[in-house]
């Protein structure tokens, strides 16, 4: 990765506000209503908000994002 990208990652998740905010994507809220629980893959998951959701929920999570 070059330098140009990794310097908008870190300016993107260096303010102390989350850069998605708290919540988890609807979109995830509703699909995950209809599976049961079980392991989950969050590929770049960023700051966690939705790896976060499907722990509080009892799935085994594993995050992972560049860096």
């Amino acid at each position: 990765m070059n330098e140009s990208w990794i310097d908008r990652w870190n300016e993107r998740y260096s303010k102390e506000e989350f850069a998605y905010g708290e919540e988890p994507n609807q979109y995830l809220k509703e699909q995950l209503e209809k599976l049961a629980v079980g392991k989950i893959l969050f590929a770049a998951e960023g700051e966690g908000r939705n790896g976060v959701y499907a722990a509080k929920l009892g799935w085994n999570v594993f995050a992972f994002d560049i860096y």
